[in-house]
């Protein structure tokens, strides 16, 4: 099934995430679901979580679709003195237990619950220094002019994706709590 035939398949999800009081986000076949509320209705907010992920999943087999429950993520995103209110550490689904994450992968930014962003800085730098040091054992064999592209190539582009990312889940982030 091509992109756009699935996503005319799968927009019913978001008609079925709306009927439980959340909001959602698809990219390809992973589809976020979210909702923002105090810290002190957590409890609510999981039991509500677990309604919603069983009615997607019912939606889903009756069309033909299986929600893989193990790639399940929770996380909740606050302040420490806000996030130190939650209790609520597992969401126990009928086909899986999901312990509560303090880091997601959102498009390949890493997002901890503080959105201090420390997580994706330091897999970002590791990741360069890796590209660095390998361009480092073979720079003896090349050119100023193809040096300068690699690193490019391989660090530079890194960092523009990344900045890039950063700020669409910002602005996205920015957006959904305006609402």
């Amino acid at each position: 099934m091509g992109p756009i035939l699935f996503i005319l398949y799968a927009a019913e999800l978001f008609d079925v995430i709306a009927a439980c009081g959340f909001a959602a986000h698809s990219y390809a076949d992973d589809t976020q679901v979210y909702i923002s509320m105090p810290a002190s209705d957590h409890s609510d907010a999981m039991r509500r979580l677990d309604d919603c992920i069983t009615q997607i999943r019912d939606w889903m087999a009756s069309n033909r679709l299986k929600l893989n429950e193990d790639k399940t993520q929770v996380i909740w995103l606050g302040t420490r003195q806000q996030l130190n209110k939650v209790t609520a550490h597992v969401l126990t689904l009928p086909n899986a237990t999901v312990q509560l994450s303090t880091t997601v992968n959102d498009l390949g930014v890493l997002l901890d619950s503080q959105l201090t962003m420390a997580d994706h800085v330091a897999a970002l730098c590791r990741s360069c220094f890796f590209q660095l040091r390998q361009l480092r054992s073979i720079k003896q064999s090349l050119t100023l002019e193809a040096t300068q592209t690699l690193v490019h190539a391989f660090i530079t582009s890194r960092l523009y994706s990344t900045a890039t990312a950063c700020l669409l889940v910002l602005v996205d982030g920015c957006s959904t709590g305006c609402r």
